[in-house]
């Protein structure tokens, strides 16, 4: 190595931080809120300072709610390198979506919000199975926002039957099973005034770089028919430029075998940054939401022998990132090994890759010491299974695998004391392993194997104020008091939570 690669490689390793800090937030519609509250704790009382490249967090990740959370946060943060006001903008947006339901509808169709609640806590004392007034009003105010919509996050394409003066929603002409109990009707909405709203508040395109002591916004969604994650990123690929993309799908090496020349099915490219489209993508809820369009994506065509790429431009559709990976980790610590790799070269050691203490901001119950026995308890306990935090054996393969890298660099540390010669070393460590392959496709190496080192401590944050009054439908309760009482809730678990002390 010459004397001015040495001397870039040594200024590229001063850049690197020893440690980062990253946050996750999990998808959950309206349970989002929880995280505005979680995050304004965490600013409170995290440390300043702890080897941090931007501020509170260097890397925001996020699926569906929690994508629309990071992008309010990111965008504020990029702009004015202020995380207060980037908050104050998160907290604004969530009091901003929040709305009133008009309980009139529901039994006992009283219009008074107070007098409506002091009824159903009555009927309770009278009937013990019965709901109380403050779960009766979650219930109903969910079962009304399913109806009618809520102004500034969703409302139905077509009118619904559930209250009055509303004519039919999206009727079957497949199989003409429209009448009856078990009818096949479809109760599809637009999700037009979420992405208003969240326009209102994130600063789109978002495109941010470490040059610049920016945070990174990682947002999840799911390709419908790949049925693969597909993470939009907004640093660039390198450490200077713009070349933004995300590349899914089969890696396609041509057939003169130059890997370097192979290329994703699909690749979305975005060098002005993440739009709020993509954002979109991550929470295009399922069957509810119609799919999120993204209509610039290059799809490979062919290779030929000299390695000439043929693409074309094909619309893809998208849906909810919490279908395949509602709390992502994975996705976090992946792009962040391919990120430092890509700024620094794979060919060197593993210190080149800063370790991480990832924040989880879990809103989907994990345990419950009661189990559920009444039709919306039972569908809310499903929820909670199918969504929640399922990141632990992620979290404990990067710390194997973390550990055997530590192994066999003792192992060599070892062969070089007892004189063994180093081109015997390097010659086993160039090998190509006999299975595995770089997730691109590319032939990888045993010295491969060995680099890129870096520890994961997972912190997790877990909604545990007032779950007693969940419902199976509490992801669409965007009632006014529900969205204050969850970023209370976020504010408080976490302060209290031994993980910032």
């Amino acid at each position: 190595m010459n004397t001015d690669a040495i001397c870039c490689l040594m200024s590229k390793r001063n850049n690197i931080p020893s440690k980062q800090r990253a946050l996750v937030l999990q998808g959950g519609g309206a349970l989002g809120a929880y995280e505005a509250g979680a995050v304004q704790a965490l600013y409170k009382y995290l440390p300043a300072s702890q080897n941090k490249q931007s501020g509170l967090f260097d890397i925001v990740a996020g699926t569906s709610s929690g994508a629309m959370n990071g992008s309010i946060l990111v965008s504020h943060v990029a702009r004015n390198g202020s995380w207060q006001e980037s908050i104050d903008k998160l907290n604004a947006f969530w009091k901003y979506v929040s709305t009133e339901p008009d309980l009139r509808y529901w039994y006992p169709y009283i219009s008074d919000k107070k007098g409506w609640i002091s009824y159903w806590d009555i009927q309770k004392q009278m009937y013990p199975n019965s709901a109380s007034g403050e779960i009766a009003r979650r219930y109903y105010s969910a079962k009304q926002f399913l109806c009618s919509g809520v102004p500034h996050v969703y409302l139905p394409k077509f009118s619904t039957p559930c209250l009055p003066l509303n004519g039919s929603p999206i009727l079957d002409d497949r199989f003409f099973d429209n009448f009856g109990p078990l009818n096949n009707v479809w109760y599809l909405y637009s999700n037009g005034p979420l992405k208003e709203s969240l326009e209102n508040f994130a600063k789109f395109p978002i495109a941010t770089s470490s040059n610049q002591n920016q945070p990174r916004l990682l947002l999840v969604s799911v390709d419908i028919q790949e049925g693969a994650v597909v993470t939009f990123d907004s640093y660039p690929k390198e450490g200077q430029g713009t070349r933004r993309e995300s590349g899914y799908g089969e890696f396609v090496v041509p057939e003169n075998n130059d890997q370097k020349k192979g290329h994703y099915t699909y690749t979305i490219s975005y060098p002005q940054g993440i739009s709020s489209d993509y954002a979109m993508a991550s929470g295009s809820v399922p069957i509810n939401y119609t799919y999120t369009k993204i209509e610039d994506v290059n799809k490979l065509k062919t290779i030929d022998n000299h390695g000439n790429v043929t693409v074309d431009k094909t619309p893809r559709y998208f849906w909810d990132g919490g279908i395949l990976s509602n709390t992502p980790l994975r996705e976090l610590i992946q792009s962040h090994k391919d990120y430092w790799f890509s700024v620094v070269g794979n060919e060197e050691d593993d210190a080149l890759v800063p370790d991480l203490d990832v924040y989880i901001v879990d809103v989907w119950a994990t345990k419950e010491e009661s189990i559920p026995w009444d039709h919306d308890a039972v569908l809310d306990r499903k929820e909670d299974l199918l969504l929640n935090d399922k990141t632990a054996y992620d979290e404990k393969t990067a710390n194997i695998v973390s550990d055997y890298i530590s192994l066999v660099k003792e192992f060599i540390d070892l062969a070089e004391r007892h004189k063994i010669q180093k081109s015997e070393i390097v010659e086993i460590l160039s090998k190509t392993t006999e299975r595995s392959k770089h997730r691109s496709g590319y032939d990888r190496h045993y010295k491969d194997l060995i680099n890129g080192r870096f520890d994961v401590n997972v912190k997790r944050i877990e909604r545990n104020q007032n779950i007693e009054l969940d419902i199976w439908s509490k992801m669409l309760d965007y009632s006014t008091d529900t969205i204050r009482q969850l970023m209370q809730d976020g504010y408080d678990d976490t302060k209290n939570s031994p993980l910032i002390r």
